[in-house]
């Protein structure tokens, strides 16, 4: 696959996904629909997260940065970082539905999105030998 292909299909899962969460938003009663509505809102939201902060992060690292010539390693770790965030912001989300979010649970969050990035990178710099 190549790289326009790859964009052209993340643009429009992203645009569904974004689409379907409207949906949600405009149409679904949380207080009607229960767990279902909950989890259908928080999974479209998920995903409409992942595809905005990886066409972000593609953007600035491809085209404002010019790093065409390693376009497949600066997407894998756009979408990586695109994927880590958006559960940092959907669990905290979560969390302060719940009551249960505080600056402390953040930072805990926050660490274990930090100790999970660096065994990426260690992962990632032992397969380069």
């Amino acid at each position: 696959m190549g790289y326009r292909s790859f964009l052209a299909m993340m643009i429009a899962g992203t645009g569904a996904a974004c689409v379907l969460l409207g949906y949600v938003i405009l149409n679904v009663n949380p207080f009607e629909s229960g767990l279902i509505g909950l989890f259908v809102f928080y999974i479209s939201l998920y995903a409409s997260l992942i595809g905005l902060m990886s066409l972000a992060g593609i953007t600035f690292r491809i085209h404002i940065r010019n790093r065409q010539q390693t376009a497949f390693r600066e997407v894998r770790i756009a979408f990586r970082h695109a994927v880590l965030l958006s559960g940092v912001a959907v669990v905290a989300l979560i969390l302060s539905s719940i009551n249960w979010l505080a600056w402390w649970n953040f930072f805990i969050l926050l660490a274990i999105i930090g100790v999970l990035e660096y065994v990426f990178l260690t992962i990632q710099e032992s397969r380069r030998g």
